[in-house]
């Protein structure tokens, strides 16, 4: 009796899967059909249909709400989209192993459109297939910005730049690159770069400096650059504040300067925009959609560069299990050491969230239209990119001065993370941006609560009601039961996936009810809340994953129930230690003794405390 209930509800969980699935293209044809065997022409290639755009997924987490629809991990693409994939996948991967080696000409339209001689793939698919060069993070990082360029240009480029342009991109004939980060910060605009439009010419003027990775030997022939347009003080609601241009890198006025990054070809460029004239049709987009254009392609580099870090976490894990495997310590073997098999699991439930995360934002871009995801694409960046230096630290702690051996490879691995983890964009700053973000979401939908907590005289049912409130940070109460959208071996993560969507919405009521519009200055209380929204997004990929595995019967499916639970429970736990420092405030935590210490640092320009053995009589 216990068996067929157990196998009852089984099955009920996978058809709750199965009607939970994202949308596929068309009607999948039966599995041994000539169709899903020969569909391999690129030009029969069906648009992937979209399904209507839904709320913010970790938007919502902020008020405490669950699209339970999206707890399903996603099967973007169908069998017909999946057999095409796998050709594609296997024709590349044969082309890369040819004597020339990777380059990134073959991966260079993936994204374009099929009437250009693109591939059109979707980020899920672009995805999959650029795990074959993620190794290679010269070729990996040059193609995945170039193809996001393709891709806002076929979106958002005018006709006459998508006729100019498009083939030769996606032939590999002409290279672009994105403009997009500054080494200095304007007060009166967004950017320093600054546009200004001449009415009667109908011209862009750019003048500005912008810095960017080059990927390869020569310079780039397309620049993707974002400017400010108009000054902040002179703004309407209805104003655009930036805008994007395409700018031919060898126009009069470009002048490229480059500083060395590494090895591998990786370089700092400097371009220097020198009263730059470009057309107006080198707009990507209209003049107010510049924070559009900037916002989609943030997103999608942000989701992609994180396959080539999951590649690197990958290799340093495997790396250092085959040491353990063939290294002995005094106390035997060295994969019988605890210590080792508990640095390698957590490594590898951080590697599984990531990949997790990767594929669940990637599909969450590809199947509705027009859906935000800025916050789970940045969140996505910052969890890869956190893990990505903790991590390859690992073998320094686990084996000393063995791992700068020339004899391994860790050393190389080490200063390929430290190069991906610098970067060009600041995780501090995509931390502020995932806390604010989500704050102002939930500030829209809660300005009258938050507008009684912070005035308690004249409300005071409103007090009356939040004190016999039987919900805390410290004890929150469950509110959605979750865990019937999982597979019944992942309840305890949906019991902490469910406490923890509780405290993240009672931390942010929290701090916008103590600091109001004044919490853009709390830089310390916002980075904890983005670390809350953060560990909870990896939670629940995690835990759909694995519930997605053992629902189909994939192979060592127990494996990842056991690794769901492991990194949801101590997950939690962080959410929890996390979410309580946000309710103490600043004055109990330590985070005004940090001020206090630091301006004085300011004031004396120095490390300012007296010797231990001074004294003073």
């Amino acid at each position: 009796m216990l068996l067929r209930t157990v196998a009852c509800r089984s099955w009920a969980r996978s058809c709750l899967y199965r009607a939970h699935t994202t949308v596929a293209s068309r009607p999948e044809p039966p599995a041994g059909s000539e169709e899903v065997a020969s569909a391999v022409n690129d030009l029969s290639k069906p648009a992937h249909v979209q399904a209507p755009k839904r709320k913010p997924f970790m938007k919502s987490m902020f008020l405490g709400t669950v699209d339970t629809e999206l707890l399903t991990f996603p099967e973007s693409l169908n069998r017909d989209e999946q057999a095409r994939l796998n050709r594609h996948r296997e024709e590349l991967e044969r082309a890369l192993q040819a004597p020339a080696g990777p380059d990134s000409i073959r991966l260079a339209g993936l994204q374009g459109p099929l009437a250009y001689g693109g591939k059109q793939f979707t980020e899920t698919e672009f995805a999959y297939v650029q795990e074959l060069v993620a190794g290679e993070r010269t070729v990996a990082m040059g193609a995945l910005e170039h193809n996001a360029i393709v891709k806002l240009l076929a979106q958002h480029g005018t006709p006459e730049a998508q006729e100019q342009y498009l083939a030769k991109l996606c032939a590999g004939e002409t290279v672009a690159a994105a403009g997009l980060y500054e080494l200095s910060s304007s007060r009166d605009t967004m950017f320093s770069t600054v546009a200004s439009l001449d009415f009667t010419g109908g011209r862009w003027t750019l003048s500005g400096t912008k810095v960017f990775l080059r990927t390869g030997p020569a310079d780039p022939d397309l620049l993707l650059v974002v400017a400010s347009t108009k000054r902040m003080e002179k703004l309407n609601k209805e104003d655009g504040t930036i805008a994007a241009f395409l700018v031919d890198a060898r126009a009069p006025g470009v002048k490229i300067e480059e500083a060395p990054l590494g090895t591998g070809g990786l370089a700092r460029v400097t371009v220097h925009l020198n009263r730059v004239e470009v057309p107006e049709s080198a707009l990507v987009g209209t003049e107010n959609e510049g924070g559009t254009v900037l916002s989609k392609f943030l997103s999608a580099v942000r989701v992609q560069s994180s396959v080539v870090r999951v590649a690197l976490l990958k290799k340093v894990l495997n790396g250092l299990t085959e040491f353990a495997i063939h290294s002995k310590a005094a106390t035997g073997d060295m994969m019988d050491l605890e210590l080792v098999r508990e640095q390698l699991a957590r490594m590898a439930s951080v590697i599984y969230a990531a990949e997790s995360l990767i594929y669940s934002t990637a599909s969450l871009m590809d199947d509705y239209e027009g859906q935000d995801v800025e916050m789970e694409a940045a969140i996505t960046k910052v969890f890869t990119t956190g893990s990505l230096l903790s991590l390859a630290t690992l073998p320094l702690q686990l084996l000393g001065p063995q791992a700068l051996s020339g004899e391994r490879p860790f050393q190389a691995l080490f200063d390929d993370a430290l190069k991906l983890f610098i970067g060009d964009e600041s995780i501090d700053s995509v931390n502020l941006f995932i806390a604010l973000t989500g704050l102002q979401y939930a500030g829209m939908h809660t300005h009258e609560t938050i507008k009684k907590d912070r005035n308690p005289a004249m409300n005071p049912s409103h007090v009356l009601s939040r004190l016999f409130d039987k919900t805390s940070i410290e004890h929150p109460k469950k509110f959605a039961d979750l865990q019937q959208y999982f597979h019944p071996s992942l309840e305890p993560a949906a019991h902490w996936i469910e406490q923890s969507v509780v405290r993240l919405r009672l931390a942010t009521e929290c701090v916008l009810s103590r600091h109001g519009v004044e919490v853009i200055e709390r830089h310390l209380e916002l980075g904890r809340l983005a670390t809350i929204a953060t560990q909870l997004y990896a939670m629940v990929a995690c835990a759909s994953r694995a519930s997605r595995s053992y629902c189909i019967g994939l192979r060592h499916a127990a494996q990842d129930v056991h690794l769901a639970n492991m990194f949801c429970r101590e997950g939690s736990e962080r959410v929890r230690l996390l979410a309580l420092e946000l309710e103490k405030g600043p004055y109990i935590t330590s985070d005004d003794d940090y001020n206090v210490i630091a301006r004085n640092l300011f004031r004396e320009k120095r490390y300012y405390f007296e010797h231990p053995l001074t004294r003073n009589f």
